[in-house]
């Protein structure tokens, strides 16, 4: 990774990257989850891993069909970190909370898990797509990750 800035353009549609596989996920909008990705794109989480777009469009319809009624979860991402792998290849960690609300008018909201996720997008035609998305529960920060930034 390089210390070479990230144009704002870039950081910004970044985010959106981030936050629509947020959103559509919460949506249980597979069809729109998977456009994120590019065609080779790694997925990897606590609860299963896929490679190339179609085995990670199983996976998501597959964890989607799992929840239950009568809730809405939500993904909510925090702190942000870009760093350069080259020109057209930029990593990001974020740490995630992921709660589940009742759909009912006075219904509770709980905290499920939090988590980190550790990402990898490339720049393609149609705009920033993960290349691979790493979604971990317990490991430690690595904080070598971001040691090109200190100082």
């Amino acid at each position: 990774m390089t210390r070479d800035p990230i144009d704002p353009e870039d950081r910004l549609a970044i985010g959106d990257l981030l936050a629509s596989y947020c959103h559509a996920m919460d949506a249980s909008r597979a069809d729109l989850c998977i456009r994120l990705f590019a065609a080779d794109a790694v997925l990897e989480t606590p609860v299963g891993a896929a490679t190339g777009r179609d085995a990670i469009l199983a996976w998501i319809e597959g964890r989607l069909a799992l929840r239950p009624k009568g809730f809405q979860v939500g993904h909510y991402l925090l702190n942000p970190l870009f760093a350069r792998v080259d020109a057209e290849r930029i990593r990001a960690r974020s740490m995630l909370l992921y709660t589940r609300q009742s759909t009912e008018p006075e219904g509770r909201s709980e905290l499920l898990s939090t988590g980190i996720y550790e990402d990898e997008v490339v720049r393609t035609a149609a705009g920033w797509r993960f290349v691979r998305r790493r979604w971990n529960l317990g490991e430690p920060l690595d904080d070598a990750y971001y040691a090109a930034f200190a100082g």
